[in-house]
């Protein structure tokens, strides 16, 4: 290699690092072969890049930057195209040109401009895919050219793994997600068998706390986690006798007391469970007030979670709203006039804002 090769070379390699940085960083298979077939051509200076997928005994050419169409969309069986050949032999072809070499299908590329090619595999161990580079005149692939393609076709393996194995957790976690959903749709139920006439209070509160939580802009993941809470907020009153739950008078300052434990009756029967431990922090301060006059831990606003003012507000509306044993429904706009006269003071004001938004200019219909 000459002193000139040498500095080119050594100028191609510090174009490629970035290259395999991007490529490392990549979440989709699109974006990996995108950066791939753009950036052969930009290292190597060819007329043409495809990406080649195995596809079982196929090989199919799922992406491809040429000077003029080659053969996207199309699939090949494995014995019958160069790119099948290095994936089962698992090793390079480089072809200075393509009409003396038996290994190419003359047919198919005379309809092309090819006349060499370099093409590397996707996995030397286990190939899954090539990576093909052509050129419209007779063309002797060095050394480092061979080298730049095995240095991107190793970097797309590692990306393409990666980001199988996210997939793979993706799914995991939506099924655990259906599963956790599952387990606590069953366990408010079982709370509401305890207290009939306050049945499906749990969920209109969670489907109300969920919209506010949209009206706010919060991300979904956050919003789920707020309907999640809401879903179980009061789970804590499984162990509050059925009688005094569905009391019709007033409570006694006692009985009043016993009912106000349910926050950290059900923080405490959520936190064992690690996955379940930030909703069950979230229901322990669904009572909580601004001033610090709330329970059970009487928090001022600086130390209660936004998810739980969420809660209390939609919480309080709710019960507003609804029927109770001790008295009729109060009306939504009872209940938006408490809000508004507290809000700043015992309910977070961003949050009441929201929902009279919702309730007055956006025609929102309350859950059932």
């Amino acid at each position: 290699m000459t002193a000139q090769d040498n500095a080119v070379y050594i100028h191609t390699m510090e174009r490629l690092l970035p290259i395999v940085q991007e490529l490392s960083a990549s979440r989709d298979l699109p974006t990996v072969m995108d950066i791939v077939r753009h950036s052969v051509r930009d290292l190597i200076g060819s007329d043409g890049a495809t990406f080649v997928l195995r596809d079982d005994d196929f090989c199919y050419y799922a992406e491809e930057d040429a000077i003029t169409p080659l053969w996207k969309g199309n699939r090949f069986p494995m014995t019958d195209c160069i790119s099948g050949w290095v994936m089962l032999h698992r090793t390079p072809a480089i072809i200075e040109d393509i009409y003396t070499d038996s290994r190419i299908p003359l047919e198919v590329y005379k309809k092309t401009f090819v006349k060499s090619l370099a093409m590397v595999p996707i996995k030397t161990n286990e190939p899954i895919g090539a990576i093909g580079s052509y050129w419209g005149q007779i063309h002797n692939t060095t050394f480092e050219e061979v080298k730049v393609l095995q240095v991107l076709a190793d970097t797309a393996a590692i990306a393409m793994d990666n980001i199988r194995h996210q997939d793979i957790i993706a799914v995991k976690a939506k099924q655990l997600e259906a599963a956790i959903d599952s387990t606590m749709f069953a366990v408010a139920k079982m709370v509401e068998q305890k207290d009939l006439y306050t049945s499906g209070h749990q969920r209109r509160v969670a489907h109300i706390a969920l919209t506010i939580a949209r009206e706010l802009g919060w991300d979904e993941k956050r919003c789920e986690a707020v309907f999640r809470a809401g879903i179980v907020h009061d789970i804590g009153k499984i162990g509050i006798p059925s009688e005094l739950l569905a009391k019709p008078a007033k409570l006694t300052a006692c009985e009043l007391a016993l009912v106000k434990t349910h926050p950290e009756a059900g923080y405490e029967i959520l936190k064992e469970v690690p996955l379940l431990l930030p909703m069950a922090k979230i229901i322990l301060q669904h009572h909580e007030r601004l001033d610090g006059s709330g329970y059970p831990c009487g928090l001022q606003a600086p130390d209660i979670f936004p998810e739980a003012m969420i809660l209390a507000v939609a919480d309080v509306f709710e019960s507003m709203i609804s029927h109770r044993p001790y008295r009729p429904a109060l009306g939504v706009d009872a209940a938006i006039s408490e809000l508004t006269a507290n809000k700043g003071l015992l309910y977070d004001e961003k949050t009441v804002d929201a929902l009279v938004r919702l309730v007055d200019e956006k025609g929102y219909q309350l859950p059932l």
